[in-house]
């Protein structure tokens, strides 16, 4: 896969997918903190409906008690003719003291006790008497007053004085009922109002006529003593129905009751027949709909029931935790998505309120919300990306140029250069990767230079080489055998050996200061000259000071070198030597004892014009002469510590009391042993000369 489809893939996991995450855990917390706090407030509406049902039943309860105040015996105690008036009066008494609770009620019964009084004629009475008497209406079971039994609007009570089937005279009185009031049209609206004037009319001529009969009831009260008088009822608990509840859970209705006292005695009962769905209505009504909620009551019965009937239907396709009497057939769309339902259970009552949130549209607006910020961000992760691929294209078109240009450089084209006008990292990287390419071309010409130095050094290797003795040089009497190890492809270290005409042995042993190529071109200069000069000038120590002179005059002043010049007369058996500066050699006789041949002037070339002084030397049979070059003592092994003159004589005279044959190479490898993995800093050489008599040659 390409960088630049690498850097977009890059783009897409790093930045689309975290957006797309980011978005979806959004809408999902908005989601349920939206749900939480709309059950948090439905929860709160479903308790104040459940505390408002308890209010209203304890002030329905409370009044039916007051209604114990009312004198339900006087319309009993009257004539026929009389109890209508009474009886109209006694109505709008009871729906004063019940005022708005009215509708809450279906009726009200007083039920009378009858005392022994009103079972007999009272003592000393004639039975003719109580004939002439008229009849009371005392008689009867008692007063039934329908509150609910006209619903036409008037408030005004009717009294039917016959008696039903319980011996009740039965009162109605036209209370409409919420539902009616919510379903009357304009023009019955305008003749209730009308009807209702009238009502309020007849309700002030009633109330006046009640104040007379009061007065005229109190004068009776003080005059007749012994008459039973109604006084203040006292409300007792409720009639236990159905467990108990002050709200029965009859669907229909329930009853409520109250005792009615005259002097600690129980003259009567009333009995109210409570309307339940018109309490729960009632509770329904006071649920403000602030946010569309729909409140309703499930009744112990499971009959739903709302403020409005259109919310039936809808309430009933909402997943509800309680079994309700369907009036409608289930369907099958999901609302459990778009509302929000939270019921509450009053336990007294056994009536189960709830609320029922709509949150569809808010749903959409967070949906709505959540795509367009995931929209907006997709858009500039868009533009970005718009941006992004350009600048991919450009990092990799650079890379690619880089790319080929290390291609052409490792198929040996060190002209290769990357063209990056850029001054990024692509930039530098393209200046380092020219600037690598000219230094290997330039590395190139310089290792193709050293490989043209390194033969050329190679071919004087081989000249110095051949400008060496080879082999051992015999006459007979002298036998000599060198060896000449350079610290590099050349050195300036040198020995010679070569017969003169008068029949003595010359001996040379050089070290060139410095070392590679100058001292080597030295080393050969000096050496053909000194085989030129020598035959000519017996005089060693004149000779020494000719080839101070020429070397001040043909070489720079920092190239010297040490020289051991000998000439070994096998006539006389006498060595004459100078030594110029250089280590003091080795002459070891043949007992084993060692000579030393010191030096006897300075190094030539390193301050020309000084005077040199030829030694003799006396030889014997079995002597032997030990040649060789500072490089040799002056060898560190890996401790830093020096071979020195001790060790190498020491070494000398142990290997010359071995096979003469090797001795050379023996000494170099116990030099090279000392030596071990230290590098060689100097040139070394050595030359064995070994005096004796009839040497095979």
């Amino acid at each position: 896969m390409k960088l630049r489809m690498q850097l977009a893939l890059a783009f897409l996991l790093l930045a689309v997918i975290p957006l797309s995450l980011i978005s979806l855990y959004s809408y999902t917390s908005s989601l349920r903190a939206l749900r939480q706090a709309a059950e948090v407030e439905s929860d709160s509406l479903a308790a104040d409906m459940s505390g408002r049902l308890a209010s209203v039943s304890r002030d329905l309860s409370r009044r039916v008690g007051n209604l114990g105040d009312l004198n339900f015996r006087r319309p009993l105690e009257q004539n026929r003719q009389e109890f209508t008036t009474q009886a109209e009066a006694l109505a709008n008494q009871v729906q004063a003291v019940l005022g708005d609770y009215a509708s809450l009620l279906k009726s009200v019964e007083f039920t009378p006790v009858r005392s022994e009084s009103a079972q007999s004629p009272a003592p000393g009475s004639s039975s003719g008497a109580a004939a002439q008497q008229p009849q009371k209406v005392a008689e009867s079971g008692g007063i039934l007053i329908n509150l609910s039994g006209d619903t036409s609007g008037a408030a005004a009570a009717k009294v039917q004085p016959e008696t039903d089937q319980a011996g009740r005279m039965t009162l109605n009185v036209g209370v409409p009922s919420a539902q009616n009031q919510e379903q009357k049209t304009a023009a019955n609206e305008q003749a209730q109002a009308k009807q209702q004037e009238e009502i309020v009319k007849k309700l002030v001529d009633n109330a006046k006529e009640v104040g007379k009969l009061a007065q005229q009831q109190a004068q009776l009260d003080s005059m007749d003593t012994g008459r039973n008088r109604v006084t203040r009822g006292r409300p007792i608990a409720p009639l236990p129905m159905d467990g108990g509840s002050e709200i029965p859970r009859a669907p229909g209705s329930g009853q409520l009751a109250a005792e009615v006292r005259n002097a600690g005695e129980v003259v009567g009962k009333i009995s109210a027949q409570v309307s339940t769905g018109e309490i729960l209505r009632n509770v329904l009504r006071g649920t403000e709909r602030r946010q569309g909620e729909i409140p309703f009551v499930i009744d112990a019965e499971g009959h739903l029931l709302t403020t409005d009937p259109k919310d039936v239907a809808q309430v009933e396709a909402l997943p509800l935790e309680v079994s309700i009497k369907r009036t409608t057939p289930p369907t099958t769309e999901n609302q459990a998505d778009k509302w929000v339902v939270r019921t509450r259970q009053d336990s007294a009552s056994g009536a189960t309120f709830g609320i029922a949130r709509p949150i569809g549209d808010r749903l959409s607006e967070l949906r709505q919300t959540a795509v367009r910020n995931l929209a907006y961000g997709l858009g500039m992760v868009g533009l970005a990306l718009i941006g992004i691929i350009p600048l991919s294209g450009k990092m990799t078109r650079n890379l690619e140029t880089l790319t080929q240009c290390a291609e052409k450089l490792a198929r040996g084209d060190l002209q290769a250069r990357a063209s990056v006008p850029s001054k990024n990292e692509f930039g530098q990287l393209a200046q380092a990767f020219n600037h690598m390419a000219q230094t290997l071309s330039e590395n190139e010409k310089k290792l193709v230079e050293q490989e043209r130095l390194s033969k050329e050094m190679e071919m004087c290797r081989q000249i110095q080489v051949e400008l060496l003795p080879k082999g051992i040089f015999c006459t007979g009497i002298v036998e000599a055998e060198g060896i000449s190890i350079p610290a590099r492809e050349v050195g300036g270290d040198f020995f010679n050996y070569f017969p003169l005409a008068d029949g003595s042995v010359a001996f040379l042993v050089g070290d060139v200061s410095g070392k590679g190529l100058p001292a080597a071109m030295l080393m050969a200069n000096l050496q053909a000259t000194i085989r030129a000069r020598l035959p000519l000038e017996l005089d060693l120590a004149k000779l020494a000071e000719e080839l101070d002179l020429s070397i001040k005059e043909s070489t720079p002043p920092e190239l010297y070198l040490t020289l051991f010049i000998g000439v070994f007369d096998s006539a006389t058996m006498t060595l004459r030597y100078v030594n110029a500066g250089h280590n003091t050699q080795f002459a070891i006789s043949a007992e084993g004892e060692v000579g030393y041949l010191e030096s006897t002037g300075r190094p030539l070339g390193l301050l020309p014009g000084g005077g040199y002084t030829e030694v003799q030397v006396e030889l014997g049979s079995g002597d032997s002469l030990f040649f060789y070059t500072d490089g040799l003592v002056e060898t560190f092994n890996s401790a830093g510590e020096e071979f020195g003159m001790d060790r190498l004589e020491a070494l000398v005279l142990k290997e010359r009391r071995g096979a003469s044959a090797g001795m050379l190479v023996r000494i170099e490898k116990a030099v090279q042993e000392y030596r071990g993995e230290a590098e060689i800093w100097d040139d070394a050489t050595m030359l064995l000369v070994q005096i004796g008599m009839n040497y095979p040659c």
